[in-house]
C-alpha cells in the first residue's frame, strides 16, 4: 500500500512539475522587482489586498442582508463587511500609506515577537546545565533581544527605509526560493 501510495504522488508530481516550475519562475520575477523596486512591489501588495478587502466586505455585506431575518448576529457580519470594504478602499486609494502602516506592523511585531523570545530563551537556559547547549541559548537569547532593540530603533527613527529594507530582505527570499522551486521542478519532470 505505501508503495503503490508513494508511486502515486511521484506520478502526481511529474504530471504538475510545470506549476512548481511557473511557481519559482514568478517567486524570481516578484524577487527581483522588490529588491529593485521595492515602493513599487510594496504598492502591487497593497493593491491586490485593497482588491481582496473590497471584494470580501462586499461578500459579507451581502450574506448579512440575506440572513438578517434568520440570524439575529447578522449585524456583527454586516459590521465585519463595512470594516473589509472601508480596508480595501483605504489600500486602493493610499497604497503608500497602506503599505507604510502595514509594513511598519509587521515590523513591531518581529521586534515583539524577538524580545519575548529572546528573554524567554534567556529563562530556559537558567534551567539548562553547564556546557555548550547552556551557552548556545544564552547567544541565541542575547540575540534575539539585540535584534528587537537595533529593529525597534531603525523603525522608530526610519520607518520608510526600515520597510524597504524588509521587502528587499523578503525578494531575495523570493529569488532564492523560486531557484529552489525551479530546481525541484526540473527535477520532478526527470
Amino acid at each position: 500500500m505505501s508503495d503503490n501510495l508513494t508511486g502515486d504522488l511521484a506520478r502526481i508530481a511529474k504530471g504538475l512539475w510545470w506549476l512548481v516550475l511557473l511557481r519559482g519562475i514568478f517567486a524570481i520575477i516578484f524577487g527581483i522587482l522588490a529588491v529593485w523596486a521595492p515602493f513599487a512591489a510594496l504598492t502591487g501588495i497593497v493593491i491586490v489586498l485593497g482588491i481582496y478587502l473590497l471584494m470580501a466586505g462586499i461578500t459579507e455585506i451581502v450574506h448579512a442582508v440575506r440572513i438578517r431575518k434568520a440570524d439575529r448576529r447578522w449585524g456583527w457580519l454586516l459590521f465585519q463587511g463595512i470594516v473589509s470594504v472601508l480596508g480595501g478602499l483605504a489600500a486602493l486609494f493610499l497604497p503608500g500609506l497602506a503599505g507604510l502602516v502595514g509594513g511598519i506592523f509587521i515590523l513591531w511585531t518581529i521586534v515583539v515577537y524577538a524580545g519575548f523570545h529572546g528573554v524567554l530563551t534567556l529563562a530556559s537556559a537558567a534551567g539548562v546545565g553547564s556546557g555548550g547547549a547552556k551557552g548556545l541559548a544564552i547567544f541565541s537569547g542575547i540575540v534575539s533581544i539585540l535584534l528587537a532593540i537595533v529593529l525597534a530603533i531603525f523603525t522608530i527613527l526610519t520607518p520608510g527605509s526600515t520597510v524597504l529594507s524588509l521587502i528587499w530582505v523578503v525578494g531575495i527570499y523570493a529569488v532564492i526560493f523560486g531557484i529552489i522551486l525551479i530546481v525541484a521542478a526540473v527535477r520532478a519532470r526527470r
